[in-house]
């Protein structure tokens, strides 16, 4: 079981962070965000462009019957 009970009084005397960067977390909140919503977006339009090159092809819904190798 933890014997713990306050960081406070376990901290060496003059220091009063438990962990460094104290105060910097709704940056680091917001660059994680903004990386997230920006990776989504690029791969949505990645992906729309693959499937619009595929859709102009003019491809049926059978053509794929035309890969599969006689057995």
């Amino acid at each position: 079981m933890a014997t713990v009970t306050s960081w406070t009084e376990t901290l060496p005397a003059g220091e009063t962070v438990i962990y460094p960067f104290v105060g910097t977390e709704w940056l680091w909140l917001l660059i994680a965000v903004v990386f997230w919503l920006t990776w989504h977006f690029k791969t949505s339009a990645g992906e729309t462009e693959e499937h619009n090159e595929l859709a102009a092809k003019g491809k049926g819904p059978s053509d794929y019957k035309n890969n599969i190798a006689d057995w």
